[in-house]
């Protein structure tokens, strides 16, 4: 008897470990493990590094962004980011006295963890392709959460890269990996950006989706008039009504409150070629960003902090039609407050017709399913 009771509580025990350990994600991923060959304890881990070509010569590149959780909105803190290169001459450089990983990754990599704000950084070479292959210059990276295992995403890649495939993953890992270097600055640096979303397109990761909230009027409803001022399409530089001059058609109205735009490029693109086939007599799409800081740093001016990002971004993918509109927050009563937002939505989309509410829908992903979807109900 009390050998049996024994059992029991081993076999309590282990159950209940079991159910503790977290559930393993991404699949298989050879080298990720290198992940854990940090000479820095996790804990302890910078959020911005220089890795150690930095200094030697070669193009020098800093690339910076914000790691979200997988709702595409929240900042994950305390993620671990391994990231490793070719040199100036295509390889992985060793030293000869490499342990580990090292040996193949070579010494040219680095480890970074992000900040309270989803933060990090990293200074490097440009690296050099591989000598006599087709392959795009790249930047390996492995991602660690404090609850899961490690799992690789995306690579860097580098938009003027004349190696870079024409066409790419329509869903990349983490996020899109392409970014785009902005000119040298006084140090001769040259500075790019790359958000990435936590579990995005990650085999088996654990995500129930965004929660159902209620936002935005009634189907039904007339959709009132406000001022949004517009970055791009017809009324680019301009504070314009769209409901007083374009109501009387039809359209979409996207209302977002995420900082991460980069997660609507391919949705945003597709409602620009679809703007493009109708044309505007038929379609009309405005999105309408309002600024998630504006709580945190009220007496920050957003308007001239926010203006020339989301202008360039707006540039960058061809939105010539699409209308891309900005208002001060998620809580003006004089803009989101006469649509119903709500400010803990990620977003609010609707189709109008006649100025008036014909479909809704809150908290979407920006897919193709989801897009048809929308298109469908105009």
């Amino acid at each position: 008897m009390r050998y049996l009771l024994i059992l029991l509580l081993m076999a309590v025990s282990l159950s209940g470990y079991a159910q503790q350990t977290p559930k393993t994600v991404g699949g298989p991923c050879e080298g990720c493990e290198a992940i854990h060959e940090s000479p820095v304890p996790f804990d302890k881990l910078p959020d911005s590094i220089a890795l150690p070509d930095f200094n030697e010569k070669g193009p020098k590149i800093e690339i910076s962004g914000i790691v979200y959780q997988r709702d595409g909105m929240t900042p994950a803190k305390d993620v671990v980011l391994y990231v490793y290169h070719t040199d100036q001459k295509g390889v992985y450089p060793t030293k000869g006295n490499e342990k580990g990983w090292a040996k193949r990754h070579g010494y040219i990599r680095g480890w970074v963890k992000t900040d309270k704000n989803g933060s990090y950084q990293f200074k490097t070479l440009r690296p050099a392709p591989y000598p006599g292959r087709n392959a795009a210059e790249h930047i390996h990276v492995t991602v660690k959460e404090p609850d899961k295992n490690e799992y690789y995403i995306d690579e860097y890649l580098f938009a003027d890269d004349p190696l870079l495939p024409k066409t790419t993953s329509n869903k990349p890992r983490g996020g899109d990996g392409i970014v785009t270097l902005l000119p040298a600055d006084k140090e001769g640096v040259r500075h790019a950006t790359r958000h990435i979303i936590l579990g995005l397109n990650v085999n088996d990761y654990p995500y129930a989706g965004l929660p159902k909230l209620a936002s935005g009027l009634n189907v039904g409803t007339n959709c009132p008039a406000f001022d949004p001022l517009h970055l791009s399409g017809a009324d680019a530089g301009k504070n314009v009504c769209p409901m007083c001059k374009y109501g009387q058609g039809q359209g979409i109205m996207l209302w977002f409150n995420h900082a991460n735009v980069d997660q609507m490029k391919d949705f945003v693109t597709a409602l620009e070629k679809e703007m493009q086939t109708k044309g505007e007599n038929k379609l009309r799409v405005f999105l309408v960003y309002m600024n998630p800081f504006y709580k945190e740093n009220p007496n920050v001016k957003a308007e001239d902090i926010l203006k020339g990002k989301l202008k360039k971004w707006a540039d960058e993918h061809g939105l010539k039609k699409v209308a891309f509109t900005w208002i001060p927050s998620p809580v003006d009563e004089d803009t989101a407050g006469l649509y119903a937002i709500n400010p803990k939505a990620k977003n609010t989309v609707f189709v109008y017709k006649k100025r008036e509410v014909a479909a809704k829908w809150v908290n979407i992903e920006y897919d193709e399913k989801t897009l048809k979807e929308i298109l469908a109900a105009l």
